[in-house]
């Protein structure tokens, strides 16, 4: 089942792809909570990277652990930031994915016996079949991603053309709210930017070459302002740590989406509303004045409307109008539509209540005439032949008879050759229950008679 973020992240690739807009026009806010542990992947390629990156965000907002996970492969390569159809070298990075692993690491403050270590590989089995790119995680690399105990989030926006760029920024990330990273090693720096060679080994070239190129590329790509600040070594002109000071400032053209909380509603609006591709484009565009309250305001409206009978054709069309015009429902309406709740609700319980009775009078009637059919079949049978069959003419001149005749499209005197369907037996039984309580009415009555004569 796709989650809300990829449904969003397919409306996006259906409006911006054929258009050919990248994703890196696509809002800031599509992305995911990313663990921490994630941002110290080594030993995988910038593209390696993406396709990780891209591969756990259709992971992570799925609570469910799963076997396998499917894409479209367009959306997929869209996510990317590719348009290559090169299969090779989809499966290139596939294969550098699943060579390359992420160490877990659990410490147990209270008793380290119980501390625990493993390596995971970064992807499983993965391949391309029927238009949807299919891959496999390992359980335990699912819930981390799933659950991060720590995290940042990550903008699948953000594609950066150098492999420093992206690790430094990543590496970033768990920092980006008290705006500035502790001191770190440089040594440690180059090994995470994976410049332990020579060349960098002057702080002066390590500097030119990767670190303020980097520092350019992510303040371009993100609009994130780096200030890079050193430490030297005591007692020498050797620098020996860096820290990082953080600014975030917008782009200019900047998307201010709020791509994340649509994301609370946007099953409401597809499930409730019916909300086609193009109307999920249409609100994601303009953000800023669909914000949360006028969509909020917007389906109250339209429930409202739909609850007293207004809306005619289609809720999503009608709350699509009511978004655009503001249409708000205001408080008398709400007093008003509460009271015709009330009125509404006594009425239906009212109602309920005198079909619940008819339904038991119904039900008692039934089951008083079985038990008067009953009893004229149990009389019958004790009849002689002769009186049998006079029972028979009997009823085949009575007015039940003449009922039974000309729904069963039958004469009359041939209604006894029905005897057993069902209504034919119970209205049978009824007239001869009836015929034996006359009798016995009758009977009674002349011994009341004689017993008064000898009185």
């Amino acid at each position: 089942m796709e989650s809300a973020s990829q449904q969003l992240a397919l409306a996006l690739f259906e409006d911006f792809a054929p258009r050919g807009q990248s994703v890196t026009e696509a809002p800031k806010d599509l992305g995911f909570r990313r663990s921490n542990a994630f941002v110290k992947i080594i030993d995988l390629s910038l593209a390696g990277r993406r396709l990780i990156d891209v591969a756990y965000f259709l992971v992570a907002e799925d609570q469910e652990v799963r076997r396998e996970y499917r894409v479209d492969v367009g959306l997929f390569k869209w996510l990317l930031a590719t348009t290559s159809n090169n299969r090779r070298h989809l499966s290139k990075l596939v294969r550098e994915a699943q060579k390359a692993a992420i160490e877990l690491n659990e410490i147990d403050v209270e008793d380290p016996s119980k501390d625990r270590w493993g390596a995971v590989p970064l992807m499983g089995s993965a391949f391309i079949e029927k238009g949807e790119f299919i891959f496999e995680l390992p359980e335990r690399l699912q819930r981390a991603i799933k659950n991060p105990k720590s995290s940042h989030f990550l903008s699948l926006r953000y594609v950066f053309k150098s492999v420093h760029s992206k690790v430094l920024y990543d590496r970033l990330q768990q920092f980006m709210v008290e705006g500035i990273t502790p001191w770190f090693e440089v040594q440690a720096l180059r090994a995470w930017l994976e410049c332990e060679k020579k060349t960098y080994d002057l702080f002066k070239h390590f500097r030119s070459k990767v670190l303020e190129v980097a520092i350019s590329e992510i303040r371009e790509v993100t609009g994130l302002h780096i200030e890079m600040l050193t430490l030297n070594v005591p007692g020498s002109k050797k620098i020996g740590q860096v820290r990082f000071r953080l600014n975030v400032t917008e782009q200019p053209n900047e998307q201010k989406t709020a791509f994340i909380v649509l994301r609370n509603v946007y099953e409401t609006l597809r499930k409730e509303f019916a909300l086609n591709q193009s109307e999920f484009n249409e609100i994601i565009t303009n953000r800023d004045l669909y914000n949360d309250e006028r969509i909020h305001q917007a389906m109250e409206y339209t429930r409202h409307n739909v609850k007293v009978g207004k809306v005619k054709v289609r809720a999503g069309g009608y709350f699509m109008k009511a978004l655009r015009e503001g249409y708000l429902l205001g408080e008398l309406d709400k007093q008003i539509h509460h009271q015709s709740a009330i009125v509404e609700s006594t009425r239906k319980a009212a109602d309920q209540e005198m079909a619940e009775r008819e339904a038991r009078v119904k039900a008692a009637g039934a089951e008083r005439d079985q038990r008067e059919a009953d009893f004229g079949w149990e009389a019958y049978n004790k009849l002689s032949t002769e009186q049998q069959s006079d029972m028979i003419s009997e009823f085949c001149q009575s007015q039940a008879a003449k009922l039974l005749a000309r729904r069963l499209n039958v004469a009359i005197l041939n209604v006894h050759e029905y005897i057993n369907d069902p209504n034919v037996r119970s209205t049978f039984g009824g007239f001869v229950a009836s015929r034996v309580h006359k009798a016995a009415k009758a009977a009674k009555r002349v011994g009341a008679a004689a017993s008064a004569s000898l009185i």
